[in-house]
């Protein structure tokens, strides 16, 4: 057990002087003015006349005395009433409420009384066991959370008579100190006894200031073990249970074999727990309690080096991606502001079996009704597998995903029918699951910031006016704030600030507002990047365009800061012209983007030289004109574009009598003629160019700029985030298409039979090319003419018409309607007006309708919970339930009930939907108590019985892909709420399922009605394909192949050349033409003109 710290002579007597303080203003002051006779209850107001003779008679210092004396009595009041809200705060583990206009001696009462503090607290010791004392612990790991709390100690090898040796423990925990705490508050919070603020105050010597350690917001601080183990034998070591812990859970994790719960459970079925209690039940373990762990043949927790990471490495070789990151979610250390901006902390893993049971509800599986607490919406930037350095950084997460789902529309443009998209390897989840989370919340302001801006500069190139010196942006609640170097005048609605150098676009502006925008203007800031974020929650952007930027003080946190740089410039819209060379420095983020990052090793002083040359090049183009870059930019002057350029690179590993001095020196001679940035890392306080400007990172994780005044939480990456992020978005570049995926483990029910499209399996049908004499009798395909009859028709291939339109066998038909008899009723009460069954459309805009009690709030949320127990056939644990959504099993076992209510009874079984866990006709297979909603009717389902039976029925099945198009209503899972989706990212992509299963359909009922002559059924079935796939090429040609049957030749044309020939969403050239669209246009001799015969 770790020693508590003394407080010394020195804290004695500061804590007796301020005690000696607090006595003299509480009572003191008073006593005094008492004594002096200067008392409030001699005062009387005066009259009329008596305040005129006072004002205009003899001074006789009267007055004077009186105004001397209230002032202090008021100041005594203050100062009282501040000391007591202090002290009465402090007792409580809280924090006093601010007052208007008393901050002074809010302030002075919170240094007295942390002061006085000193003087009467007791560090109480504990002496550790001789066997633990002998006993080496094991070495730091430097996370930032670690999912349990761990103390082992090994038998010693001989006698150990001289003083224990001890470091910190695994569960090596962090806390960033908030506005208002103290070492007192964040003891009494983080370890539970206020009186352990001197086993903080060691661990942290340089952190706290002053006599009354004072804690600066933004502080990093390390936190001692909770120190609540139980004596440690010589062989055992000790574990505390946290929620979602069971006695299997734990044999797994720590003993390697789940069915060694009843070691564990013996082994503790005598240690006297923090409540009292002892273990008596195995189902029934607290948070809190202590078990013992049997000895193990290595007992010792490995080391920092031995540890396993918490995601695999994928092989080099199994992937064309870049190595993913070891662990996404481990080895942060960022700051956090007091702000939601801030990164996440680390939760436990789901465990994977019963869930640890709440001192409130010990039904492992079901609670009936959760209190507002229990079902109150988590914060999604809370949840385990979310990435610090992306929680941290608004515009960077926003930017990314931005750039992710461009990608993905991409491969949906490659996509060939009967195949789907590739699923990036399940290692980079955590970085999917971050971005899905939180990107749909900060890509539209990242998007704002970019409209915002290019208007401006189409405002200054209509009038042919300078533009604004941006130094800095500021985004925050307020609006956008733009920091000039120089004052300007900028056009309304824009608001200036302070002296025309601050101007503020107010928040809800929209870019319309701002006057009609250039087409293609190009972005005026292109080096704009996040430099961190304020306590406060605003987001701060700095203008490295024409500087040098030097980042100095901790390594770790600067080689973070370039990471998350280079990253930024790979995927901010803004930047999309930059090129940024990376000598010895960030190489793990040039893949998200190699079109803007070039990295280069360390020492190459190659691409100093280019962007010296290039920088000089854009000086003389510059001056020519006359114009500064930015204006030039602005203003699309001269008949070449304005790219930026911005070189990153190591200091220490460059020659200093090479070309980089002469780039600095250019940089400073030239400002605003260069478009050139550099950035560099390796360089230490002294030895930074005086030209340049220093940003600061701090061992807290905090980022300073002493010439601009700025003193923000750090944005960063660190190596495995970066390369994360780097290999997910890498794995979008890939068009190469997959086979859609089977479920081998459903073996009853219409499931048996489809793939997750709901397209029949392989082995239920024959290839379309089987010969006829090969085929049994009454076979038949779904598109039964020749192939020549639809590759004329319509726009499709032999490829197409193979994957979608194999023969099926009569024995197969009959299997299939024998398995799904009530496809018909179900589709009856889908579209009726009284449906006394629950609704759930996913294939459109999400929404549940349901029958029980109605939800008055969070239902968008609960809908999440719905969508996932009705996508799982066989159901899901309140384990893998709480793991989807990044919750406790208790809370998620409230969601549960909530969900029951809210579906309500079922008419056909009179038990409830969501029946309990326990009763699950799943429950029986899997062994365990699982949620399993019945008889809820799913669009989704629906849509993938209706395809299967009408494949299943050969031609005469095709009204059913007509009925099952009527389900659609949208782009399947759209309108979603943001942080409760992110189940979606692990494992099968359902959502991208089935938006394939509705474009395939659409295909197979336009090349059907196409053939048949009936166009308007034609044109309603592509049109429902675009409709929840405007991205993929098969719709766009279906609409063509439509227009040109009906005779429209211009519309025809139209679609082929907008949205096939010349698409170019993104603002860059045309991307290619998939093989089979290319191979499609040019057979059908379809160009894009009139003149073009079809």
């Amino acid at each position: 057990m770790t020693p508590h710290p003394q407080p010394t002579s020195r804290d004695r007597l500061t804590g007796l002087a301020a005690t000696l303080a607090i006595i003299t203003v509480v009572a003191g002051i008073p006593l005094t003015l008492t004594l002096i006779g200067a008392t409030p209850n001699q005062w009387r107001l005066p009259s009329r006349d008596g305040l005129l003779e006072v004002l205009t008679g003899p001074d006789t210092g009267a007055l004077a005395l009186a105004a001397v004396t209230l002032v202090a009595w008021a100041a005594w009041a203050a100062l009282t009433l501040s000391l007591v809200l202090e002290g009465v705060a402090r007792a409580r583990g809280a924090r006093p409420p601010h007052l208007p206009g008393l901050a002074l001696p809010q302030a002075a009462a919170h240094g007295l009384v942390g002061a006085a503090l000193l003087l009467f607290v007791a560090g109480p010791t504990a002496v550790a066991p001789p066997a633990a004392a002998a006993a080496p612990v094991a070495a730091h790991v430097d996370t930032v959370a670690v999912a349990t709390s761990l103390v082992e100690t090994a038998a010693p090898a001989a006698p150990h008579h001289g003083p224990a040796t001890t470091s910190e423990t695994p569960e090596a925990r962090r806390h960033t100190v908030a506005r208002g705490e103290s070492l007192w508050s964040i003891a009494a919070d983080e370890l539970g006894d206020p009186t352990r603020w001197p086993e903080i105050a060691a661990l942290n010597p340089t952190a706290s200031h002053g006599p009354d350690h004072t804690l600066w917001t933004g502080t990093l601080l390390r936190l001692p073990p909770l120190d609540a183990h139980p004596a440690a034998d010589s062989h055992a070591a000790h574990y505390t249970v946290r929620t979602g812990d069971t006695l299997s859970g734990i044999a797994h994790d720590r003993l390697g074999d789940p069915d060694r719960w009843p070691d564990i459970y013996t082994g503790s079925t005598h240690t006297v727990q923090p409540d009292g209690r002892h273990l008596s039940d195995p189902d029934l373990i607290l948070p809190g309690w202590h078990l013992t762990l049997p000895a193990t043949p290595d007992a010792s927790p490995p080391t920092a080096r031995q540890r396993p990471p918490l995601h695999a490495v994928p092989d080099p070789s199994a992937h064309e991606a870049p190595v993913a990151p070891a662990s996404p979610t481990t080895g942060m250390k960022r700051a956090e502001p007091n702000s939601s901006l801030g990164g996440a902390p680390q939760g436990p893993p789901a465990p994977s079996q019963s869930p640890t049971a709440d001192p409130r509800t010990l039904d492992p599986t079901d609670a009936g009704h959760g209190t507002s607490k229990d079902t109150a919406e988590p914060d999604p930037a809370a949840a385990p597998w979310i990435l610090t350095g992306l929680a941290g950084g608004t515009v960077l997460t926003g930017s990314m995903w931005t750039l992710l789902r461009r990608r993905r529309a991409a491969q949906a443009r490659h996509r060939r029918p009967g195949r789907t998209l590739p699923t990036p390897p399940a290692v980079l989840a955590p970085v999917e699951k971050t971005l899905a989370t939180l990107g749909p919340t900060t890509a539209p302001d990242v998007a704002h910031l970019d409209a915002v801006l290019r208007h401006l500069a189409s405002t200054h190139a209509r009038t042919g006016t300078p533009m604004p010196a941006v130094a800095a942006v500021e985004l925050g609640p307020a609006g956008v704030t733009l920091h000039l170097d120089q004052p300007a005048q900028l056009p309304a609605p824009w608001q200036d600030h302070g002296d025309a150098t601050t101007w503020r676009l107010p928040a809800g502006t929209q870019p319309a507002d701002l006057g009609d925008l250039v087409p293609d203007q190009p972005a005026p800031y292109p080096l704009l990047v996040t430099i961190g974020t304020s306590d406060t929650g605003e987001v701060w952007l700095y203008n490295c365009e024409d500087l040098a930027l030097a980042l100095t003080g901790d390594p770790d946190y600067a080689g973070d800061y370039a990471r998350y740089l280079a990253a930024e410039i790979a995927c901010n819209p803004w930047s999309e012209h930059v090129h940024l060379d990376c000598v010895g420095v960030a190489a793990e983020v040039a893949p998200l983007n190699p079109d803007r990052l070039h990295p280069h090793p360390a020492g190459d002083d190659h691409p100093v030289g280019e962007v010296l040359a290039a920088a000089v090049a854009t000086i003389d183009r510059a001056s020519d004109l006359p114009l500064d870059v930015t204006t030039a930019r602005a203003h699309a002057a001269g008949p070449d574009a304005w790219p930026a350029r911005i070189l990153l690179l190591d200091a220490a590993t460059i020659a200093t009598d090479g070309d980089l001095p002469t780039l600095l020196d250019l940089l400073a001679a030239h400002t605003g003629g260069t478009g050139t940035s550099v950035v560099l890392t390796g360089t230490s306080s002294t030895g930074v160019p005086a030209s340049a400007v220093t940003v600061d990172l701090t061992p807290t994780g905090r980022a300073r700029i002493d010439r601009a005044g700025l003193d923000l939480v750090a944005v960063g990456l660190t190596p495995d985030e970066a390369r994360g992020c780097a290999a997910l978005l890498a794995a979008g570049t890939d068009h190469t298409d997959t086979p859609i995926p089977v479920d081998d483990s459903t073996t009853d029910s219409w499931h048996a039979f489809t793939d997750a499209a709901g397209a029949l399996r392989a082995q239920h049908t024959l290839p379309r090319d089987t010969p006829t004499t090969d085929l049994p009798e009454g076979a038949d395909s779904i598109l039964d003419a020749p192939y020549e009859d639809y590759l004329t028709a319509a726009a499709t291939t032999r490829h197409d018409l193979a994957a979608l339109a194999p023969h099926v066998t009569p024995d197969v038909r009959t299997a299939l309607e024998d398995a799904d008899p009530d496809l018909d009723a179900d589709l009856h009460a889908w579209f009726s007006d009284d449906c006394p069954l629950p609704r759930l459309t996913l294939l459109g805009p999400v929404r549940a309708r349901t029958r029980g009690t109605a939800l008055r709030e969070r239902k968008a949320y609960m809908t999440a919970v719905l969508a996932y127990l009705a996508t799982r056939p066989h159901g899901a644990t309140p384990e893998e339930l709480a793991d989807a959504f990044g919750v406790s099993p208790t809370k998620a076992r409230a969601y549960a009930g909530t969900v029951r209510d809210w579906l309500g009874t079922n008419p056909r079984t009179g038990q409830p939907h969501l029946p309990d866990a326990r009763l699950a006709p799943a429950t029986r297979t899997r062994g365990v108590p699982v949620y399993q909603v019945q008889d809820v009717l799913v669009d989704a389902d629906l849509f993938r019985r209706l395809r299967a039976r009408g494949q299943a029925r050969g031609n005469a099945g095709i009204d059913d892909l007509v009925r099952a198009l009527d389900l659609v209503t949208g782009q399947p899972f759209s309108q979603l709420r943001p942080g409760a989706w992110a189940w979606l990212y692990d494992g099968d992509r359902l959502d991208q399922h089935l938006v394939c299963a509705v474009v395939d359909v659409a295909h197979i009922v336009t090349i059907h009605a196409l053939h048949t002559g009936d166009t308007d059924t034609a044109r309603h079935a592509a049109e429902t394909a675009h409709q929840a796939a405007p991205e993929e090429d098969t719709p766009y040609l279906d609409l063509a192949a439509v227009a040109e049957a009906m005779g429209d030749l211009g519309r025809r044309d139209e679609i082929v050349k907008s949205q096939l020939l010349l698409s170019c969403a993104d603002g860059l050239p045309p991307a290619d033409l998939s093989q089979r669209t290319e191979r499609l246009m040019r057979a059908r001799r379809w160009s894009g003109s009139e003149s073009a015969t079809g």
